[in-house]
């Protein structure tokens, strides 16, 4: 069976877009003028027009329609209204300010202390108290990053899958030699172990307990693929904390940049050799042919 990009792409482009966007009164508005072009458009049809970029908004409407929902589902989970915060089920949050002084005053909120915080996961989104935190910014940019980081990954991954499926049904396996498996591994070897460092990040390190794993000695993953990439050993983020993760990270490091090294060529250059051997066979195979019917 034949596999085309557009079906998926009706879904994952929106879904991605609103994983960007992310605001709940923003996609209101998206969404009624989606849903204003579907619900009109036999009467929109009929006034014809020139104008290029109503043709293009018109011709995208249900695209547009499905961005307005789900950054709208999306700006919810990031507790983003017009760049505003809701509270609607409370904080789990419990300063020792009164409400006057917390009007008044921005916080660093610290999951370590745990005396501030209820123990136990926030309903639903983010908890609206980051609102009048300093390091809202700081907390936000790296949520939103690395999820679409995930999300990012796995579309691309999805996509080289598509790729192997499209090879096989034209049979081409040449082309899964040359190019499907050179593109897995290449992705795998780097932006898939990114994504395992940002899980291993999220559930290794935390506040209390033991202080080699608090957040203060969790490693930067954006330094630790740069000196990856530079085959440097990474710098200790504190004198009571490692460097790596796991035992031999920097190891498999090496070995994973080796690989993804290798699958450059071999993507390039694999293919055309292999096209020039096969192309020098033929000429040679004709020109024995011709001589014997000479």
């Amino acid at each position: 069976m034949f596999s085309t990009a557009a079906p998926y792409t009706i879904i994952t482009f929106p879904f991605l877009f609103a994983i960007m966007f992310g605001d709940f009164g923003h996609g209101i508005i998206i969404t009624l003028f989606g849903a204003w072009m579907v619900l009109n458009e036999k009467s929109l049809l009929a006034k014809k027009t020139d104008n290029e970029f109503w043709n293009i908004l018109f011709g995208g409407r249900y695209i547009i329609l499905l961005m307005g929902v789900f950054s709208m589902y999306t700006g919810l989970i990031y507790n983003d209204i017009f760049s505003k915060s809701i509270n609607i089920f409370g904080s789990s949050w419990h300063p020792a300010f009164n409400d006057s002084v917390l009007m008044s005053k921005e916080l660093t909120l610290d999951p370590g202390n745990k005396s501030h915080y209820d123990q136990y996961p926030y309903p639903f989104g983010l908890d609206p108290m980051w609102q009048i935190a300093t390091n809202k910014i700081n907390f936000n940019n790296s949520y939103k990053m690395k999820i679409s980081i995930i999300f990012g990954v796995f579309h691309m991954l999805f996509g080289v899958f598509l790729s192997m499926w499209n090879h096989r049904f034209f049979n081409r396996p040449m082309d899964i030699y040359c190019e499907f498996i050179p593109q897995l591994l290449f992705m795998c070897c780097l932006f898939l172990y990114l994504v395992s460092l940002v899980f291993l990040k999220w559930t290794w390190y935390g506040a209390g307990g033991n202080p080699t794993v608090s957040p203060s000695c969790a490693p930067s993953i954006l330094n630790t693929f740069i000196y990856m990439v530079l085959v440097k050993p990474y710098e200790e983020p504190g004198p009571e904390c490692s460097e790596y993760m796991f035992a031999g990270q920097f190891t498999l490091q090496r070995f994973f940049l080796i690989v993804a090294l290798l699958c450059v060529p071999w993507m390039l250059c694999a293919r055309p050799l292999l096209l020039h051997c096969m192309h020098k066979q033929r000429t040679k195979k004709t020109h024995q042919n011709n001589q014997n019917q000479d």
